[in-house]
């Protein structure tokens, strides 16, 4: 029996270890460099907390492991904005795989987070099969679209004034935040972004685009805005983001991005209900091109995460959960009433519908994003009856898709 300790360590980060942070996360990601100092510094300032494994048994203790965590709050079906721990730079070198580290990371990070009472954890994945074993669904989508402005035609009549005008830095700095602010408090399934994530976002550095690329130029409207670059190799233009707060605002900044001039093409990112292609003549001018998980969700207290969020039918069963991680499993009792549940824990259902389900299968059906019955119809969720499947799909059903809109 080998008794020597492992020469794999794992800690919080100090700041000596974040030049080695830096250079594993240019690497893991394969990005063309790793970024830039003034960069660097303004994302240390979001960072909540930072785990770090160092193999100590070789030469110069190389930092081999990394994962982080933002503080994030996030809007939930019905308005309730809850706080998150947002999961984030994850990786672990390609020397040093199968090793156990993601899991010895991410059982420190839950159980931090659990300590910190945080009702939910999210992410963003780079790959789509890490994470469902630690309890993590994808829970909001967004369709890729390419919108061929030569084909758009509008079934209404252009207004006067467009109510849209180009921003100067000045007021992209004063009204931006706002306008994001504004329309994440409405959208579910949306991160809201703390004053210190807007300097790095606004500042637009040469990193984020290539050589043949614009600046970000950002359309505003009293109620919304866009942020488009045209790539000058292919006349086209990629909208970055899209903030619309009004169904007045969305028609009237899609005019104005549907008319630039000697644009051929334009590429977006919008939610899977926008309804873009509907005021067109020629819906075909809108060729969806792809569809992503933009956000993962993990329940980390279900009594919580589940009393916070608004239901579209009443009715009461019994969600049992498996969990296998960090000890969310059990028998929940769920009773909506006027769109509101009671959730608690019990040892017997009682008598209701039980509908058996793990907590990451849960976590993708949070937000909306999926619905009930897609999720048994795969076999992610056992019903005792058909009637148990309709009820678990009426009470958990949006009326709007879940679009989360910040990448992290």
């Amino acid at each position: 029996m080998n008794s020597q300790p492992s020469p794999l360590s794992l800690r919080r980060a100090e700041s000596a270890d974040w030049p080695e942070i830096i250079a594993l996360d240019a690497r893991t990601f394969a990005l063309p460099a790793p970024l830039p100092d003034a960069e660097v510094a303004e994302f240390r300032a979001r960072v909540t907390d930072t785990m770090v494994v160092r193999d100590d048994g070789s030469d110069g203790a190389p930092l081999v492991a990394v994962s982080l965590y933002f503080r994030l709050p996030v809007t939930v079906p019905g308005g309730a904005r809850l706080d998150s721990a947002g999961l984030s730079w994850v990786s672990v070198a390609a020397t040093h795989r199968r090793r156990g580290l993601l899991r010895r990371m991410l059982t420190e990070q839950f159980a931090a987070w659990q300590r910190a009472g945080l009702p939910l954890a999210i992410l963003t994945a780079s790959e789509g099969g890490i994470y469902e074993r630690f309890g993590f669904g994808p829970a909001c989508f967004a369709e890729t679209v390419t919108v061929d402005p030569g084909a758009v035609v509008w079934r209404t009549e252009a207004p006067a004034d467009s109510r849209v005008r180009y921003g100067t830095a000045e007021q992209i700095a004063a009204r931006i935040p706002d306008l994001h602010a504004r329309w994440a408090a409405a959208q579910p399934g949306a991160v809201h972004r703390p004053d210190t994530w807007w300097p790095s976002i606004l500042a637009d550095r040469g990193f984020r685009r290539n050589s043949q690329t614009t600046d970000l130029y950002y359309l505003l409207h009293e109620d919304g805005y866009a942020a488009y670059r045209i790539d000058a190799r292919e006349a086209s233009a990629t909208v970055e983001e899209f903030v619309a707060v009004t169904d007045q605002a969305h028609t009237d900044l899609w005019r104005v991005l549907t008319g630039l001039d000697l644009v051929t093409s334009i590429s977006a990112k919008i939610p899977v209900d926008d309804t873009l292609g509907l005021h067109l003549r020629n819906a075909r001018a809108v060729r969806v091109t792809g569809r992503s998980d933009e956000l993962w969700v993990s329940l980390l207290d279900v009594t919580a995460a589940l009393t916070a969020r608004t239901y579209a039918a009443d009715g009461a069963l019994a969600l049992e959960v498996s969990d296998g991680w960090c000890g969310r499993e059990g028998l929940y009792r769920v009773a909506v009433d006027g769109g509101r549940a009671s959730v608690s824990r019990v040892t017997t259902a009682d008598g209701l519908p039980v509908a058996a389900l793990s907590v990451a299968t849960l976590s993708s059906l949070y937000t909306g994003g999926t619905t009930a019955r897609a999720l048994a119809t795969a076999g992610r969720i056992d019903c005792d009856s058909p009637a148990t499947v309709d009820l678990l799909d009426a009470m958990f059903r949006t009326d709007r898709a879940p679009f989360a809109g910040t990448y992290f």
